[in-house]
């Protein structure tokens, strides 16, 4: 009996300390939180302040998406999207850039995919990986 309430312990104790993500859709904002995969809705803006994500960013058409402080551990879809801003923040995939991209404080690790059409505006940023087209 005692050997079975040890180990039911110790299942509850590490189920407790394991880290939860889940997948969003955000048409706010998003702070203080980890999420496994984000969806930012056809015109919506996001902002996401502070937050991990674990896996991609889909940008939807005419959306826009503000990462501050924040860190991604996947790609960034945004082909289609407005604009993406990144402030103080870290993509360690590939990032799709969308009509107009800004880099303040940034890094991207993996490459970057803009098109003739792309705006990017950037500061104090860093490129690892290949920048696949010519932006403006």
């Amino acid at each position: 009996m005692k050997n079975i309430f040890l180990k039911t312990v110790m299942v509850t104790a590490g189920l407790a300390t394991a880290q939860l993500t889940f997948a969003a859709n955000c048409s706010s904002t998003i702070s203080n939180n980890a999420v496994g995969s984000l969806t930012v809705p056809a015109g919506a803006t996001c902002t996401v302040n502070l937050s991990s994500v674990d896996g991609t960013i889909t940008v939807q058409k005419g959306a826009s998406l503000v990462l501050n402080n924040s860190s991604v551990s996947g790609n960034v879809q945004a082909t289609t999207a407005r604009s993406v801003k990144l402030i103080n923040s870290m993509i360690e995939g590939d990032v799709q850039a969308p009509a107009v991209i800004s880099l303040d404080k940034a890094m991207i690790s993996g490459n970057f995919y803009c098109s003739p059409v792309t705006k990017l505006q950037s500061s104090n940023s860093m490129i690892e990986g290949k920048t696949v087209g010519k932006c403006r």
